[in-house]
């Protein structure tokens, strides 16, 4: 069966992984900008319990039998359980995308190239009987889960009408947002490696911010306000501190970056990732680029949700929850007393 490495980027919402997938596209490699968070299907399939009405239909009807490497399992699989969970988990996104002939632009696109979309051309009907007929119509009768990711992209790669694929070994994706999903990956994906993208958390909760405003129309300072009485910040610390944790486990296969790092210390960086990657060291890595479009010059200097404003009294605020209480001690001048009894409200309220 034939197999394709994977690069797998990964990181939380808003860190940056766009940018790092318009930096890698190119000369060897095939990138798939649609986030369908295919591998949730491990999830799907090895974590999620089938209802138990299902599993007599899974053995008697024309099933395969889908195996893990790591947790050392298997599961029957047909067609009518792999549609349903592949449309639970963002194939429909492909299918519009496809349809629309229109890839997704996650960044600055008015920057990045005078046509102003990222033209797909992509038969999602011959994308979709492929992977049927490598799966369910052939002598073969178990696979393991890898087989099914390769079979997954080497139909996506066939598929893509006009991306060039005569020297491309490698598919790079997006991994759901999650740490479980990459850390899956890496136990159970023999031909792969991971990037993780961090961001500073400030610029995480500045787009996070913007993303709700975007979808809600009220107003970014409201929404900004309303992260820090979350966990956000918390949560977004222990899954640094646990990629950190995976690295140690994974240091040949695992390599963390940040959105900074890419943008103000591009050359250096993608030097790094290229070493990392095992890639050629070529122009084609030091600028974003789709599809053999470079983008504007400009494009990559600067973090445009960095320049959000938060107001002072906000500002105050998040520094108090970035930094916790040593913020007022070591900067008095700074007090507030009505953030700092936001402040008191806010970890009483957490700690529940």
């Amino acid at each position: 069966m034939k197999k394709i490495f994977k690069i797998i980027i990964s990181g939380p919402r808003t860190s940056g992984k766009t940018t790092l997938l318009h930096l890698l596209d190119g000369d060897q490699n095939l990138v798939n900008y649609s986030h369908d968070k295919f591998l949730q299907l491990y999830d799907k399939l090895f974590v999620e319990d089938y209802r138990e009405e299902y599993l007599a239909d899974l053995i008697r009807k024309k099933s395969v039998i889908i195996k893990s490497r790591n947790l050392n399992k298997k599961k029957y699989l047909n067609i009518h359980i792999l549609k349903r969970k592949l449309y639970e988990i963002g194939y429909s996104w492909l299918e519009s995308e496809s349809f629309y002939n229109e890839a997704p632009a996650h960044f600055s696109l008015k920057t990045f190239h005078k046509s102003k979309k990222h033209n797909f051309i992509f038969n999602f009907e011959s994308f979709d009987k492929k992977i049927k007929n490598d799966i369910f119509k052939t002598s073969k009768k178990y696979f393991f889960f890898e087989e099914i990711v390769n079979i997954y992209f080497l139909s996506y790669l066939k598929n893509w009408k006009n991306k060039k694929k005569g020297k491309v070994k490698n598919i790079i994706f997006k991994s759901p947002n999650e740490i479980v999903s990459i850390e899956n990956a890496l136990y159970e994906l023999v031909e792969n490696k991971c990037i993780y993208v961090k961001r500073d958390i400030l610029g995480l909760t500045k787009s996070r911010a913007l993303d709700l405003n975007l979808r809600n129309k009220k107003n970014i300072a409201y929404y900004f306000e309303r992260i820090l009485f979350s966990k956000y910040i918390e949560n977004t610390k222990k899954n640094y501190a646990r990629i950190d944790n995976i690295k140690k486990k994974f240091k040949k296969k695992l390599y963390v970056t940040s959105l900074e790092k890419l943008v103000f210390e591009t050359k250096n960086e993608m030097k790094k990732i290229i070493k990392f990657l095992n890639l050629k060291n070529k122009p084609d890595y030091f600028y974003p680029s789709y599809n053999g479009l470079k983008s504007e010059k400009d494009h990559i200097n600067k973090i445009n949700d960095d320049e959000i404003f938060i107001p002072k009294k906000l500002m105050n605020l998040f520094k108090l929850r970035a930094e916790g209480l040593s913020y007022y001690i070591e900067n008095p001048d700074e007090f507030s007393l009505i953030n700092l009894l936001k402040y008191l409200y806010i970890r009483v309220k957490n700690f529940f």
